[in-house]
């Protein structure tokens, strides 16, 4: 499992410099999430380290990268080195309605504009032409949907 890099990343700024992320640690940020995705991979085997693969669950990657920065900093932010995107016939999203309440913490903001981002993530996996699943309701009814997605979209897997 990758686990939310741009979160752990975050904190640690606000926690130690009291900032938000900002233009000048994007860098840091996209080889740091590629560093965490590409460590997951060789250890589940896509990079031809194990003999069997194993699924890689990952709540960030560098597509979210993509769609945060373009929704924070506009769209003149730079680009993503076109090798660092994943194989998108070996990928699926689970796209998370916003129906649940709202929680304050360090570093969340915006809680009026959730659905707005929601709509820029679906448009942006619609764009690319992404294979995902938009999940809604409590935490049981959202892993319960993702599971019947998971199994329908790959059917050996067995989640």
């Amino acid at each position: 499992m990758v686990t939310e890099y741009l979160r752990t990343f975050a904190q640690k700024i606000w926690d130690t410099q009291k900032r938000p992320v900002d233009n000048e640690d994007i860098d840091l940020l996209i080889s740091g999430q590629f560093g965490e995705q590409q460590k997951a991979l060789d250890l589940a085997g896509e990079n031809g380290t194990n003999k069997s693969v194993a699924p890689v669950f990952m709540d960030t990657n560098i597509e979210q990268l993509e769609v945060y920065f373009d929704y924070y900093f506009g769209t003149n932010w730079g680009k993503i080195p076109t090798h660092m995107y994943a194989q998108s016939d070996r990928v699926i999203y689970i796209l998370t309605q916003p129906d649940i309440p709202w929680q304050a913490d360090d570093l969340r903001d915006r809680p009026l504009e959730r659905e707005a981002l929601f709509s820029i993530f679906r448009a942006y996996l619609d764009n690319k032409g992404l294979c995902y699943e938009v999940v809604c309701g409590s935490h049981k009814q959202r892993m319960n949907q993702a599971c019947k997605f998971i199994n329908k979209t790959w059917p050996n897997l067995h989640v």
